[in-house]
């Protein structure tokens, strides 16, 4: 609190209310942004087309998943991979085969031992390959609204 005012009551301290207020709003919209996906900004722009994004420049809550396979297909090979995390936009998936996904335009994820994870056809941002094999980040191109609802599914189990 800084000097009472004229009146004798005192007067909040400028520079502490904006602080107060820009966390209130920064945790706003990182609780809508479960809900709510951005649409100001194409999912295209969000991530790179080389690297991984880094943690700052992403818009959206990542949710880590372990132990979830998943079938994933270029339209000719089809390869098991598994999911390293997911957001309301985007997937990441580990472990698939160095040799798989050339320069496929999109892919499609499937899940035969999951119902509850609908078909996504994904488009590819980013890669990495290391000793594991390749794992690369998509944006989803289809996320309907079953995606939404898994994705919620799966962050209210992990407590977010």
């Amino acid at each position: 609190m800084a000097l009472p005012a004229n009146n004798g009551t005192p007067v909040p301290d400028k520079p502490r209310i904006a602080r107060l207020m820009r966390a209130v709003q920064q945790r706003w919209r990182q609780s809508t942004g479960l809900l709510h996906p951005r649409t100001d900004r194409p999912a295209d722009d969000a991530l790179s087309a080389s690297a991984p994004p880094s943690v700052d420049n992403r818009c959206h809550l990542r949710i880590p998943i372990k132990t979830t396979l998943v079938r994933v297909t270029d339209g000719c090979l089809c390869a098991t991979a598994e999911i390293d995390n997911i957001s309301l936009l985007g997937i990441c998936l580990r472990n698939l085969p160095e040799p798989f996904y050339r320069d496929a335009e999109s892919l499609t994820v499937f899940s035969s031992d999951n119902p509850g994870l609908p078909v996504l056809h994904i488009k590819p941002r980013w890669e990495r390959t290391d000793w594991k094999g390749k794992t690369i980040g998509a944006s989803i191109v289809n996320a309907s609204e079953s995606w939404h609802l898994f994705f919620l599914r799966t962050a209210s189990q992990i407590g977010i």
